[in-house]
């Protein structure tokens, strides 16, 4: 009813009441209300879109082609939900996720910040593998062993895959829309450690928790820091081609501990980094997410078709397995 008095004209409201016509125009002259922004919620139900998917759209492409695989997943199961979830709302993708131009100064500092993190992250997984049990260890060893035997097969193209595909699938959701939506909700503290959760999360890794959690930390203060989403993916880029260097030369063999120096640069450097973290949690980024209307909310819904026609791709691919297998 109040929507249609909203829409009548004013000599029509007039014959109807006096009382009516002076609040149908009073309640013209009130802005309307602003569309409720993405919060935290918005970022679970996005994250938990991601599991499904990693789950179905992930297990069925890389179980024919590895390579090819990743790139889906990361580009279909990973990057998909965060843009549907934006274009749902009806809100721009760049303003958002921050797509925006970073300095030199920026990306050199990611390079260099993400380099000077590995000692942290050696030093993390070495404590945590010294405290798991011996079950979860023996499955950590098992994946480490059955990554060295990939990058072995596919050096060139497992490496230029997750340089390239994996920083930037997985930066655009976790650093480019689930930081920004937890932090809101959150906070900026609580919002860089819980997207540091979810990262890890997708990882199915318990012994490697903490050490992955730590990255996502580290990339979601980059893009606090800097305001654009091009660092963070600079970082993971830098993170990814270290780790599969060394899977190709062998130095992630999980018989051979780290020797002490490295992990003692690695604990030493861990507390450095939480200093300078917790400065950057206090400073305001220079550019926000910015919640900007875009176009129709169609496109959405035309996203989510796609995500549900890879879903289905998937698990016809899973289930043809499934049958070659009883076979």
């Amino acid at each position: 009813m109040r929507g249609l008095y909203r829409q009548m004209l004013p000599a029509e409201i007039g014959q109807v009441s006096p009382r009516i016509a002076k609040w149908c125009i009073w309640r013209r002259s009130m802005p309307e209300p602003e569309k409720p922004a993405l919060g935290a919620g918005s970022a679970l139900l996005a994250f938990a879109a991601l599991l499904l998917g990693q789950l179905v759209i992930g297990a069925g492409t890389q179980q024919r082609s590895i390579v090819v695989g990743l790139w889906l997943t990361e580009a279909l199961a990973i990057a998909l939900p965060a843009i549907i979830a934006l274009r749902g709302a009806g809100l721009r993708l760049g303003p958002y996720l921050g797509v925006r131009r970073a300095t030199w100064k920026q990306l050199i500092v990611a390079a260099v910040a993400s380099g000077a993190n590995q000692p942290v992250v050696s030093f993390l997984t070495w404590a945590v593998r010294e405290t798991f049990p011996e079950s979860m260890v023996s499955s950590f060893d098992a994946k480490q062993r059955m990554l060295d035997a990939i990058f072995a097969a596919h050096a060139v193209p497992m490496t230029i895959t997750v340089v390239i595909a994996a920083p930037l699938g997985e930066e655009l959701f976790f650093r480019g829309f689930a930081f920004p939506a937890l932090s809101r909700t959150m906070g900026v503290a609580a919002g860089i450690v819980v997207s540091g959760v979810l990262f890890s999360l997708l990882h199915l890794d318990p012994v490697g928790f903490v050490g992955l959690m730590e990255i996502g930390i580290v990339l979601a203060a980059l893009r606090h820091w800097s305001g654009s989403i091009w660092p963070a993916v600079i970082g993971h880029a830098v993170n990814n081609g270290i780790a599969g260097v060394a899977f190709m030369l062998g130095f992630e063999d999980p018989d051979i501990p780290p020797p002490p120096w490295l992990l003692a640069i690695g604990a030493s450097l861990l507390i450095v980094g939480l200093v300078l973290i917790v400065r950057i949690v206090r400073r305001p980024s220079p550019a926000p997410a910015r919640e900007e209307p875009g176009d129709e909310r169609g496109r959405g819904f035309n996203f989510s078709r796609v995500w549900g026609l890879a879903g289905l791709w998937g698990a016809s691919l899973i289930g043809g397995l499934v049958l070659l297998l009883r076979r």
